[in-house]
């Protein structure tokens, strides 16, 4: 069982509390001693200060002024004289208030005090003995001046606001710190995710410090993308004249066997260099926020463009997703079509299956199936990375593994996921998940 919270700011303010209260706590206890040291004092100094005085006259008054003088009533918390007789009990205290108040009595007086209680667990006054012209007298302490007054609750009431206000100063100070430690904590989350986001310095020096170096680490980061995406595009786009080359060529060629052959190869790079292309740009436009789109007429629209080349895609869209808003650009949906469709009929086999449905109100699923083997289950993880190649074969058939990392970017931009699974007949199948954007209007539902 975690004892602590898990956040530090609660952390912060718990330490901050029980410090507060631990010094309290030593604080009190020190008034209390004190408190009980002079208490202890003052009752000493006044009980001795009664003895002398009834010492010293005693014995000069007479008898009937004696029991007038001991009659005299003094009050709850005053001191009540009492001659000797079957009135005083016989029990010898031994609670530690009557055990120090007798030695310091003794040593104060500089004679020996007898001290007498009702026992154990009574609530009795403590009887003092003393002597007084060879008779023995008794001073009878109430209860109520065992111990010191207690503290007034004005004290109470203006401690409790000081640990009030304390506890709300460590609150307001605990949020200066650990605001600018959480905002820097979900900028950092974020260009983990793929979106870089800068924070402005706030804070402890520290804290502003550790900002500074995260923005200077995004624009470093920027730096050294912008170069890599400038010189692969450059790259790419220096490859296209070749190929054109080539091709006229090619078309020069006699031989039909040779020419075949070559043009596939030229095939093969141009798709190459249209994914790495493709790549570059999804890239380029995951940092831009997209306007949102009524997605099942964007897929009809874009699977009719698919038609038109030749390529046998079907689709059905239930009545509830037919009315769904996605955060996409029209050309990167363009992309993300054109590579699973165009990944399902090299790898797979037709006809492709597309299905988009609504399994939750604030999510929309795009179904992507084939017809093909599909793709192990142990393999489904590494075919999403950049660059990967499940089977060596498919490195000679013009692809350098880019198509599901495209759309797995894409898709990620949009706050989307993407798993790949496996039909229940046969085929793999790429199931993309979007946040609706506006959800559930008044439109016809999409059959195409």
């Amino acid at each position: 069982m975690r004892l602590l919270p898990a956040s530090l700011a609660a952390r912060t303010v718990l330490l901050v509390v029980a410090v507060v209260a631990v010094a309290q706590i030593a604080t009190f206890s020190l008034i209390f001693q004190h408190r009980l040291a002079t208490h202890m004092s003052q009752t000493v100094q006044h009980i001795a200060g009664q003895v002398r005085l009834l010492q010293a006259i005693l014995p000069g008054l007479d008898a009937q002024i004696r029991r007038r003088l001991a009659a005299a009533e003094r009050g709850a918390d005053g001191l009540q004289l009492f001659p000797d007789g079957a009135l005083v009990p016989e029990h010898v205290p031994e609670f530690k208030f009557a055990q120090r108040l007798a030695v310091d009595l003794e040593q104060s007086l500089g004679q020996t005090v007898s001290l007498r209680h009702a026992g154990r667990g009574q609530h009795s006054g403590l009887w003092i003995g003393f002597m007084a012209d060879g008779e023995r007298w008794w001073l009878l302490l109430p209860p109520p001046r065992f111990t010191p007054q207690a503290l007034p609750p004005d004290l109470w009431l203006g401690l409790s606001g000081a640990l009030a206000l304390l506890v709300l100063c460590a609150v307001l100070f605990v949020r200066g710190i650990v605001g600018p430690l959480a905002r820097l904590g979900d900028a950092v989350a974020a260009t983990g995710d793929g979106q870089a986001r800068r924070v402005t310095p706030q804070g402890p020096t520290e804290v502003r410090r550790l900002a500074e170096r995260h923005n200077t680490m995004l624009a470093q980061l920027a730096l050294s993308n912008a170069e890599r995406r400038e010189m692969l595009a450059g790259l790419t786009h220096d490859l296209r004249a070749p190929l054109a080359r080539l091709r006229v060529r090619l078309a020069l060629l006699e031989n039909d066997t040779e020419r075949s052959g070559l043009i596939r190869d030229v095939e093969d790079i141009e798709r190459i260099v249209g994914q790495c292309l493709a790549f570059l740009r999804s890239e380029e436009s995951s940092a831009e926020p997209a306007p949102p789109l009524l997605l099942a007429d964007a897929v009809s629209n874009e699977l009719a463009r698919q038609r038109e080349l030749g390529r046998p895609v079907k689709m059905s869209v239930s009545e509830t997703a037919a009315a769904c808003w996605v955060a996409i650009s029209p050309g990167n949906l363009q992309r993300l079509l054109d590579n699973l469709i165009e990944n399902a009929l090299q790898y797979g086999a037709p006809p492709v299956e597309l299905s988009l449905s609504l399994e939750r109100a604030d999510t929309i699923t795009l179904q992507v199936r084939d017809h093909g083997p599909g793709i192990a289950a142990e393999q489904r993880s590494y075919a999403l990375e950049a660059f990967a190649q499940i089977d060596s074969a498919r490195a000679t058939g013009g692809s350098c593994g880019l198509g599901l990392a495209i759309v797995r970017r894409i898709v990620s931009a949009c706050g989307g996921e993407i798993r790949l699974g496996e039909a229940q007949d046969g085929g793999l199948t790429v199931v993309l998940t979007f946040p609706v954007h506006s959800a559930h209007i008044n439109h016809r539902p999409v059959l195409a």
